[in-house]
């Protein structure tokens, strides 16, 4: 998706010359609560800084300036060179102004009233701020071991011992206990439980519902002294419904096809199928 996003601006105007009508939330996107603008500026780069919330568009009403766009993962250049097309500028978007002509007027519309706090005038504390893990106001995240850049969905429940690495995606109706460790790059899909003793290494797929176990011979509050240690290594992918029995460690990119049993360890780049999983074939 790009980050420049322009907004045409019709021109009204007849013979007699250009009119253009900005109106709070019609041509504009959002109410206007403050508006300034910026001119005499020559031989000199303004910007360098994003904002958490505010929102702007930004209209170069004569002559010309070039903006650098920046959301911590790409970046992206505009010239503004008319009045009739604005630049709309989103939350958490890092600006720098450049090359302003000697008779550019550059004017500014902002959805809140000035806020020094929703500044970040730190290029490293906006990708800090950027890179934080989303969580979910409906979840329940009890550890405060979570990655950046990892996305918890609504109704997922995340206990204080569990480990959750970086860029990865819990999606809603998840379970995660305390003796857990979550690599990078993870996706858990609806309807998945992970219980105490599981480790999931890194680029490792869980699909929906898949079931997983820890305990060999369950009985109504009767716990072992310890759980079976299960492990899905690296690359690996747990199809749709499929079910782990404890202990057993998922080679690096084998593949468990949806609504397997998996009762025993499973080879690198295996492709297993079945109840009883049996060994399909392999991966390239």
């Amino acid at each position: 998706m790009s980050l420049v996003s322009l907004i045409d601006l019709p021109d009204l105007g007849d013979e007699r010359g250009g009119l253009i009508a900005i109106e709070s939330n019609q041509g504009i996107p959002f109410e206007i609560k403050r508006l300034y603008y910026i001119f005499n500026t020559t031989n000199q780069a303004r910007g360098f800084h994003a904002h958490i919330n505010l929102k702007q568009v930004a209209i170069c009403l004569k002559g010309s300036c070039r903006f650098i766009l920046d959301d911590g993962s790409k970046k992206e250049h505009v010239v503004l060179n008319t009045a009739t097309k604005g630049l709309l500028i989103e939350g958490l978007v890092w600006r720098e102004m450049h090359d302003f002509s000697e008779d550019c007027v550059l004017l500014v519309l902002a959805s809140e009233h000035y806020d020094e706090a929703d500044y970040i005038r730190d290029y490293d504390a906006f990708l800090r701020e950027v890179d934080k893990p989303f969580i979910h106001p409906l979840s329940d995240v009890q550890s405060i071991k979570i990655g950046q850049k990892t996305k918890i969905w609504q109704y997922s429940v995340i206990l204080s011992g569990a480990s959750i690495g970086g860029n990865c995606n819990i999606c809603a109706h998840t379970l995660i206990e305390n003796d857990v460790v979550v690599g990078n790059n993870v996706t858990i899909k609806s309807g998945v439980y992970i219980w105490d003793g599981i480790t999931l290494e890194d680029d490792v797929f869980i699909g929906p519902c898949v079931v997983f176990t820890n305990d060999k011979k369950p009985r109504s509050k009767q716990y072992p002294t310890e759980f079976p240690q299960t492990i899905v290594e690296k690359g690996a992918s747990i199809g749709a419904n499929a079910t782990i029995l404890p202990g057993i460690r998922i080679g690096q990119n084998a593949l468990i096809g949806a609504g397997a049993v998996v009762t025993k360890d499973v080879p690198n780049n295996a492709i297993v199928v079945g109840n009883p999983a049996y060994i399909k074939g392999y991966t390239e």
